[in-house]
């Protein structure tokens, strides 16, 4: 059998090792600089429990233990944070400011090629709310993305507060359901435009109604996309999240992140739990979200407790195709800067043996000399035949 990963895992060679490495270490200390505390959370999870506070992706690894458990390969962090904040911590340690880097597992389609393991840079902020909290997470996924190396990318920002609004309006007025709504919210997610023209025109629908639906998604820009959506959505009074939206944005802008930031209403996560900000993170020539995020208040009361949180996560890998496509170098700070030392071989017991006392000097040697942090030291341990004195 020729000895092959699975579909969509593979080996991370040592020079894509030591990549990733420098990336993560930068990740981490500037969300450390920022007061992220780091977590783990466990690799399976009980699929009952998980759901309670949201839905999870359409395809999670699924497997019984021997308990006859339900259980999932996480294909998402946010969702065991919350569990886990809601039955391990105490609400009197909130705010509470947490940060991770995790692999996720998600099933794909064989015929579509994709990765289903992939490792999420992530943090999550427990017990906050408001447009200052918003303007944190959003500038944090700036500072993160620029200290790992990427140079060029843009956060699209919206709230998912005026949509889930229209339809629940559409809902209300008994000519649609809730199959329609979740369909229609699928369509915005994936963009797209025929279909939500086809969703739309349902007879018997308000046409105020339908007509907001179709042109809410195509409003992008900057402030003045926020002035469009208000003036879709004050008629109908359905501006859920628009004031806490513009606020956030004055602040990013005011601190001069505006060019990285664009108003994009057709940003809606495939994931139920959002409730205002969502945002999704571009680079030129990649054709997926390197990663998104948002604020999901509604979350943990699936868990029993009434907690505000906002957060994000981006792919690891993501961010390394962009920075190829950037011209990032992926080569620098390899192991180069290297220093040998050559261990004694013995001069009479053959090619087997050392000197104990040449060995022990060498490795006293290297010691001091990895003490000082300056490169790698490596001690050369290959013996060679002695040569005999003629």
């Amino acid at each position: 059998m020729i000895p092959v990963t699975p579909r969509g895992f593979k080996d991370i060679l040592p020079t894509e090792a030591r990549w990733r490495e420098r990336i993560i270490t930068a990740a981490r200390q500037t969300l450390s600089l920022w007061g992220y505390d780091p977590i783990e959370t466990p690799t399976l999870e009980v699929l009952e429990v998980l759901e309670q506070g949201g839905q999870l992706s359409s395809t999670p690894f699924r497997l019984f233990d021997v308990d006859n458990e339900l259980l999932v390969l996480r294909p998402d962090v946010t969702l065991q944070v919350a569990r886990m904040v809601a039955s391990r911590l105490d609400v009197a340690d909130l705010p509470l400011r947490l940060r991770y880097v995790q692999p996720v597992f998600r099933e794909e389609q064989s015929l579509r090629a994709a990765s289903r393991q992939f490792t999420q840079i992530g943090v999550e902020s427990i017990g906050l709310s408001g447009a200052l909290a918003d303007a944190e997470v959003l500038l944090l996924a700036i500072d993160v993305l620029e200290v790992c190396g990427l140079k060029d990318f843009t956060l699209c920002i919206g709230t998912v507060g005026v949509l889930r609004l229209l339809l629940d309006a559409c809902v209300s007025t008994s000519v649609v359901n809730e199959q329609w709504r979740d369909e229609m919210l699928a369509a915005c997610h994936e963009g797209d435009a025929v279909r939500i023209e086809g969703l739309s025109r349902i007879e018997g629908l308000d046409s105020r109604l339908t007509q907001a639906l179709r042109a809410l998604p195509k409003i992008n820009g900057h402030e003045d996309a926020i002035h469009r959506c208000r003036n879709l959505a004050e008629p109908l009074g359905l501006t859920d999240g628009l004031d806490q939206l513009q606020a956030t944005w004055e602040i990013i802008t005011k601190v001069g992140a505006a060019q990285q930031t664009r108003v994009d209403f057709s940003v809606i996560s495939s994931y139920d739990y959002y409730t205002g900000l969502v945002f999704e993170v571009y680079a030129p020539g990649l054709g997926v979200a390197l990663g998104s995020g948002g604020r999901y208040d509604r979350m943990m009361r699936g868990f029993g407790k009434d907690i505000p949180a906002a957060g994000f996560a981006f792919s690891l890998e993501a961010v390394m195709r962009a920075m190829i496509l950037q011209g990032s170098d992926v080569q620098e700070e390899t192991n180069a800067a290297v220093t040998v030392l050559e261990a004694a071989a013995a001069k009479a017991a053959g090619p087997e043996a050392i000197d104990p006392q040449a060995a022990t000097d060498v490795f006293l040697r290297a010691a001091r000399l990895r003490a000082q942090g300056t490169r790698a030291v490596v001690v050369d341990a290959t013996t060679r035949p002695v040569q005999k004195e003629s």
